[in-house]
């Protein structure tokens, strides 16, 4: 699952020791060749093994487009594969662990994506949250007015460049210039900055190949994963928060996390919080499904149960 930054590989991770102890026996096999372990998970799986052990329960906070789902054209086009839709549902499923998405798409949109109704979602980067309840954070219902009249403006005003998609989600909004020439996105940027400079409740974020109209409040997804923590873990208890995600809109969540639980970055774009990385969706969908098979199986349990070579 994870590579580390600055940290060297484990070549015992996967060897078996006739000596481990009895408890050991009655572990599930971590490191097990048939079944199906990212490279990267395999060199390091000492780490989430140990911080596993040394936590009561497990939330898992998921980026959807390019972590769930592979990165389109166009937005619309974004799907999640059935196979790690299984993945994300069975993890869910068990005790002591919270699933949620997190994504700057509106919570309708990523929620009927996912097509998973039990576990929690987080859209528009945090403004939206769903855990059992819907909210709305207060400065960004008062901001969609605003939001909605620049997405007209500009749907006008770029017009005539091929390519451009202006989405109005509600309570943000996202100018998509993945499809537009490369010698027009100046032209794209220099018209969305211009505009939301005239407006003092919006304020304006960058993404792979977008523009992110938010409202002017201090909130990102890191701050969603905080409330989504706050809200579904229980007070006496300490869970492992692991956050996975590819733009450069969850640094955000990375950041927050730190040493306090474990940020995968998706892909090899350079200049990343998270310490480690896997290369794309389908090896997240791998850590989803070790983490139902075996992870879980370690989450409070006393270090001298666990197999040799994984902790």
């Amino acid at each position: 699952m994870v590579h580390p930054t600055e940290s060297e590989p484990d070549d015992d991770a996967g060897d078996d020791d006739s000596d481990a102890s009895t408890d050991a026996e009655t572990t599930p096999d971590a490191t097990d060749p048939a079944h199906e372990i990212p490279a990267l998970l395999r060199e390091n799986l000492y780490v989430v093994v140990e911080e596993l052990v040394d936590h009561d329960g497990l939330l898992v906070a998921l980026d959807f487009d390019g972590t769930l789902a592979a990165i389109e054209h166009r937005p619309e086009e974004a799907a999640i594969p059935d196979r790690t839709r299984e993945a994300v549902a069975a993890l869910a499923d068990h005790p002591n662990v919270e699933v949620a998405v997190v994504s700057g798409r509106e919570l309708a949109d990523v929620r009927e994506r996912v097509g998973l109704p039990d576990i929690s979602y987080a859209g528009n980067h945090g403004l939206e949250i769903h855990a059992g309840e819907y909210e709305v954070h207060p400065t960004a219902r008062d901001a969609e007015e605003d939001i909605a009249s620049l997405c007209e403006l500009l749907t006008d005003e770029l017009a005539e460049i091929d390519g451009v998609i202006v989405e109005n989600k509600g309570v943000t909004a996202t100018v998509h210039h993945r499809l537009v020439d490369d010698e027009e996105v100046p032209v794209v940027e220099n018209a969305v900055e211009s505009l939301v400079a005239t407006r003092d409740d919006v304020r304006l974020t960058t993404g792979k190949d977008v523009l992110e109209l938010r409202p002017a409040v201090e909130w990102d997804k890191g701050e969603a994963v905080r409330e989504l923590y706050d809200q579904l873990v229980p007070d006496d208890e300490e869970w492992l928060p692991v956050y996975v995600g590819d733009d450069t809109t969850d640094e955000a969540a990375f950041s927050l996390l730190g040493d306090r639980g474990l940020g995968v970055k998706v892909g090899d774009d350079p200049g990343t919080e998270a310490p480690y990385r896997v290369a794309d969706p389908d090896a997240v969908r791998a850590i989803l499904a070790w983490l139902s098979d075996y992870g879980v199986e370690f989450l409070g349990t006393d270090h001298h149960g666990v197999p040799v070579g994984t902790a």
